[in-house]
This record gives C-alpha cells, sequence and structure tokens, in this order.
C-alpha cells in the first residue's frame, strides 16, 4: 500500500510537470457547505446545547428567565463556594478522581482475565457486569443497608454488622458503591478495545522475551483510546451521580455537589442561580479528562488496529492453581460489586418486618411481590409503567445509537480541530451533569414562548421526554462507541468506495460487521439505563404517563421500601428477559461472519 501510495504520488507530480500552464493563478474551487456538521450541532443544539444552556444561564444572569432581578450579577458563584456547598465541591472531585482511577484498574484486570485467559465462568462474570450495569446506585445503597443495617439481613443470619455498618455509611461505603457504579462502564470499554487487538501483539512481544508485566506495557498503549474514554466516563458518571449523594451521602453527613445542587432547586424558596454555578463546577471539571485524552489521541502513531482479517485472541491457558487464583479474585471484585448488595435487595424484598428490633421476628413473604400486581397505592400497579419504560427504552436506544456512531467518528477523526475538541468537551460534560439539571433545563428552554409558539410545542408530553433521555443517553453512548471507532482501518471503507459502493453501502459492507457486536451490546446498555433512569423521568413525564422508576419512586416516598424494592428486581429481571432475547435474536439472524470478528464479551 506504500509502494502504490508512492508511486501514484510521484505519477501525479511528473504530470504536472509535463502539463501546460495557461495561467499563473491558482484554479478556484468551490468550498462546499459542511452540511453533516451543521446537521450534528443542529441536533447537538436541540438535544444539549439550548436546555443545558438556558440552566446555566441563570448563574450570572437570573432576570432571564425570571428568577431574579439581576441581568448580570457573580454573587451566586460566591454563595456556592461557601459552607456544605463547597465542601460538596470538595468531596465530588476527589471521591470522582478515586473511583476514576480504581474501577479503570479493576476493569482492565477483568477484561484480560475473562477475555483473554482460561478462568472459570466467564459467561457468568460477563453477564454480571450487565447485572451490575443495570443496578441503579440508589438500589445498590438500598441493598448494602438492608444487608448491614442492625436487625438486617446479616444479623438474620447470625453476623454482627454493627462495626461495619458504622464504617461503611461514610465516605468508604460511598467509594465502594460508586466504584461498583463506574465498573461496568469503564470495563465494557477497555473490553471493546481489548478485543479487537489481535494476538500478534503479545505473540511479537513474548517473542523478543518479554515477560508478563512487560508484555502487558507493549499491548496496553495500543489501546489507549479505550483507556482514557474509560478514565473519563468513569469520571464524569461518577462526579454526575445523584443516587449515592441522596443516600449515603445524606445518611453520613458527607455532602456531595449532586446533592447540594438538589438542595438548592428543592428547597423553598428555589435557588436555581446557585444550583447552576455547581453545574458549570462539574461540567468544568471534566476538562482535565478530556484534555489528557486529546494529548494521547494526538500522538504520531495510529490506534487504528481492527480490520477485516483481524484473528480472535488466544486465550492463555493459567495452571490449575493460576486458575483458581485467577477466577477467586473476580469473584472477590464482582462479590463485593454485585453480590453483596444484591443479596440485601433481593432478601430484602422477601423478609417483614425487616430491621425491625422490637417487632414481631422477621419471616419471609410474597405481600411485597403481590403488591406489584395488586398495588397498595391507587392506580399505581408496575404493568403500564414498566409497558412504557420499554416503549421509551425501545424509541431512545434506536434513535441514541445512530447519533452516537456519528458523534464516535467525529470524535476520533485525525482532522477534527477546534470542532472536534468542542464536541469531546460539550459531550463528556454532558455526562458530568445531573439528570435533575438536564430535565430542570429542558422545561425552561421548551416552555419559552418563542419555543412553543413558533418553533416546537412538546411540553409536558412523551416527546419531551423521549429528547431528555436521548440526551441524557447519547454522551456515554458516544464515549462507548469511540474506543472501537478508532480501531477501524479507513482503508476498508476506501476500498469498497473504488469498487463503487456508496457511502452508506461502503459503510453497511465493511464497518457494519466488525461494528454488529458494539451495536447490540451499545443498544442494549442505553435500552437497560433508559429504563431505570429517574430524574429526568420524573421531572419531565407528562400527566398519568409515569415510567416504571417513578412508580418505584412513589412507593419510596410513601415508606413502602420493601415493595418498591420488590418492584426494582422485578424491573431488573425483566431487562435481563431483554438482553437474553436480543442476544439470541442476533446470533439466530446475523451471518456467522458477523461473528467472528469484532467485539464480543461473552465469548
Amino acid at each position: 500500500m506504500a509502494d502504490l501510495t508512492l508511486a501514484a504520488t510521484e505519477a501525479v507530480e511528473v504530470v504536472g510537470a509535463d502539463a501546460p500552464t495557461t495561467s499563473t493563478a491558482p484554479p478556484r474551487t468551490r468550498r462546499r457547505l459542511p452540511i453533516g456538521a451543521i446537521l450534528v450541532w443542529g441536533v447537538l443544539a436541540l438535544l444539549i446545547v439550548a436546555p443545558v444552556g438556558s440552566f446555566l444561564a441563570l448563574a450570572v444572569s437570573p432576570r432571564l428567565f425570571g428568577q431574579g432581578a439581576q441581568w448580570f450579577t457573580l454573587a451566586y458563584v460566591g454563595q456556592a463556594f461557601q459552607g456544605a456547598t463547597a465542601q460538596g465541591i470538595v468531596n465530588s472531585l476527589w471521591v470522582s478522581t478515586t473511583v476514576a482511577v480504581v474501577s479503570v484498574a479493576l476493569a482492565t484486570g477483568l477484561a484480560w482475565l475473562i477475555q483473554r485467559t482460561n478462568v472459570m465462568g466467564r459467561r457468568f462474570w460477563a453477564v454480571s457486569m450487565w447485572v451490575l450495569l443495570l443496578m441503579p446506585t440508589w438500589m445498590t445503597s438500598l441493598g448494602w443497608t438492608d444487608l448491614l443495617e442492625p436487625y438486617g439481613v446479616a444479623h438474620a443470619v447470625g453476623l454482627d454488622t454493627q462495626g461495619v455498618y458504622g464504617e461503611f455509611f461514610g465516605p468508604l461505603g460511598i467509594v465502594v458503591v460508586l466504584t461498583a457504579s463506574a465498573l461496568p462502564f469503564a470495563y465494557f470499554i477497555v473490553a471493546a478495545g481489548l478485543q479487537g487487538l489481535g494476538p500478534e501483539f503479545e505473540d511479537a512481544a513474548r517473542t523478543y522475551g518479554a515477560g508478563r508485566v512487560r508484555t502487558a506495557m507493549t499491548v496496553l498503549p495500543i489501546i489507549a483510546p479505550a483507556l482514557f474514554s474509560a478514565l473519563a466516563i468513569s469520571f464524569a458518571e461518577t462526579i454526575s451521580d445523584f443516587g449515592v449523594a441522596d443516600t449515603l451521602g445524606y445518611h453520613a453527613h458527607f455532602p456531595l455537589a449532586t446533592f447540594t445542587l438538589y438542595s438548592a432547586i428543592s428547597n423553598y424558596p428555589a435557588n436555581f442561580s446557585v444550583a447552576a454555578v455547581i453545574a458549570v463546577v462539574l461540567i468544568l471539571s471534566t476538562v482535565p479528562p478530556i484534555a489528557l485524552q486529546s494529548r494521547v489521541m494526538r500522538r504520531a502513531r495510529s490506534y487504528a488496529v481492527l480490520s477485516g482479517r483481524t484473528r480472535s485472541p488466544r486465550r492463555r491457558e493459567f495452571s490449575t492453581r493460576g486458575r483458581w487464583l485467577a477466577s477467586a479474585g473476580i469473584a472477590l471484585v464482582m462479590g463485593v460489586a454485585l453480590g453483596a448488595p444484591v443479596i440485601g435487595a433481593v432478601v430484602g424484598s422477601f423478609v417483614q418486618n425487616l430491621g425491625d428490633a422490637v417487632g414481631p421476628h422477621v419471616h419471609f413473604t410474597l405481600t411485597y411481590y403481590d403488591q406489584i400486581l395488586h398495588p397498595s397505592l391507587v392506580d399505581n400497579g408496575l404493568g403500564s409503567p414498566l409497558l412504557l419504560s420499554n416503549q421509551l427504552g425501545l424509541v431512545v436506544a434506536s434513535a441514541t445509537g445512530v447519533l452516537a456512531v456519528v458523534l464516535a467518528r467525529r470524535l476520533v477523526a485525525t482532522n477534527g480541530g477546534w470542532s472536534q475538541r468542542l464536541t469531546d468537551v460539550l459531550l463528556l460534560g454532558t455526562v458530568a451533569i445531573p439528570g435533575v439539571v438536564l430535565g430542570v433545563g429542558y422545561i425552561f428552554f421548551y416552555n419559552l414562548p418563542l419555543i412553543t409558539g413558533h418553533v416546537v410545542d412538546i411540553y409536558k408530553t412523551l416527546p419531551l421526554l423521549m429528547l431528555g433521555l436521548t440526551a441524557n443517553a447519547l454522551p456515554g453512548q458516544t464515549r462507548f462507541m469511540a474506543g472501537p471507532v478508532s480501531q477501524l482501518q479507513a482503508s476498508l471503507a476506501d476500498a469498497a468506495r473504488v469498487h463503487g459502493a456508496g457511502r452508506a453501502r461502503a459503510w453497511a459492507t465493511t464497518h457494519l460487521p466488525l461494528m454488529s457486536r458494539v451495536l447490540v451490546w451499545g443498544w442494549l446498555l442505553t435500552f437497560a439505563k433508559t429504563l431505570s433512569e429517574l430524574p429526568i423521568s420524573q421531572i419531565l413525564y407528562p400527566p398519568s404517563q409515569e415510567p416504571a422508576s417513578v412508580t418505584i419512586q412513589a412507593y419510596l416516598g410513601n415508606f413502602l421500601t420493601s415493595t418498591a424494592t420488590a418492584m426494582t428486581v422485578a424491573t431488573v429481571a425483566e431487562m435481563l428477559g431483554v438482553i437474553v432475547v436480543v442476544l439470541a435474536l442476533y446470533r439466530l439472524l446475523t451471518p456467522r461472519g458477523w461473528r467472528r470478528v469484532g467485539w464480543s464479551v461473552v465469548r
């Protein structure tokens, strides 16, 4: 290929030298309007820029939306960096940094062990990662509470957890729960990059005498885009989390920025300007991870290693002792991240009088699951809300998948320039925005008389909720796609175009087979997260059209915790059923060659 390129270049130079010149002025070229870029930025403006910008403008101009008398003021900036608000910002920064580093380190080790070795239960651990991803942080916190609280699940089996309970409700427990929440994001991103890496790189390093550590240090830089994408998304997802801040953080008197932001909005009178300042800080905090990733991506070497000739990686065979040790290590990590809170939540949904020291003796019951079909709250069962959530998940996951591929290609383009960097900052910054902020921004923007009267009137409708959910899922999905997209060699599509294929057909016949697994898992990721998303759904759902998460929150608000937990367990079980059905259809309907290349998380 290099020889052909050189020959073509020399031929052009020769023709240029022999061709007669009739004018010394260079030929005028018509500059084409970047229609694609305009459409992309138009979509981003309606989904993210305008709603979020409307809310952030309140930080310095509360009068713009009728929230104060000043057209411009910096007074709220000073208020945001005082007292508990300032402490919440500091706590969020160091907790998010710690969680990002730990989760990426754990995810890299787990991805290599599960995909590249003969550890026991590989399929089980891969599926467990998906279950962990589906677990909302508020449910994880609830599961740990049911497990460790006095007279809880652990006490019921004869374990004394008073000392552990006191330690867990503090910074340690917050870091543990948030690391468990960020772990699957990092794992799937790293696994996608690692799966596309053929065995020839490891073989070359081992041929020249490199040991295991040296081989890892040689191979890991090749998947640097995936590693730094995982680091950035883990940081942003952690700093924007509200479930832990509202449960463990609140009860442990350990304020986090998302809780102080929510307090500023929910207190009376609401202080939207201080909340907007906190949101600005959360967005700006994502700039360092982006800058670090951009610096790596601008290096000279190429990360494009995935092509139609990529061989499936060969698994390393551990000895019997090494296999048991590696499997035990994975079991320990997944037990802490998933096993303990699931046991607490599931058992808590079956046990009556859990945590009651003076009440009747605890005993198992199906009462809470019976209330799913026969609700104790009028017109508040789980059937219709869960059906609506599935419909929302179908639409949002499909729309997000298409947009994410387009944006991922822009992020990894080598000639993107300032537009690429701005898109990167915008998308990752949106990940750091709590869902409650995005929801409030949609209310401010799409309720403007200019928008409702002259552009589109979708306020208090399902389309507005769909837009909000898509905007919430798009940044993370784009990050998920960025690593695999960066590994696609451009020569594949170029070869198809040379043979007469259009742009769409070239992508469908070259990139789609290589990306099919990533697209399927990305769709499932967005679908699952849409079903369990709470803040945006609670703010934007139309009257009498409650998603499942809002219904569950209503039971929690009425102190029917066990019924809400049973509903959550049922919702997660339904998510797993959808995943199994979609993966089965993918295996039955796609060509066999599609399943032999690209990324597979369960092979």
